[in-house]
């Protein structure tokens, strides 16, 4: 079980509550929209790395983009 020193470093870390705690996000699809924006670089990097698609599959990153997926702009589409 992690530690509640682990888990608050977690939080401070965590890039989508940040974005909610600092008003700059109203919801968690909003923080995490504009987190996956500002992620574009990061996920080309590592697109371009030597990591197998295994380990691509389970970085936290991908799993948020896989996740949060294309809905919007496929329903905007009908």
């Amino acid at each position: 079980m992690p530690s509640h020193e682990s888990i608050l470093a977690d939080l401070d870390n965590d890039p989508v509550l940040q974005l909610l705690l600092t008003g700059q996000a109203r919801t968690v699809a909003e923080a995490e929209e504009m987190y996956l924006n500002a992620s574009l670089p990061e996920v080309i990097h590592l697109l371009q790395s030597s990591l197998s698609d295994e380990e691509l599959g389970q970085h936290p990153l991908l799993v948020m983009f896989r996740r949060h997926g294309s809905r919007g702009w496929e329903d905007s589409l009908s």
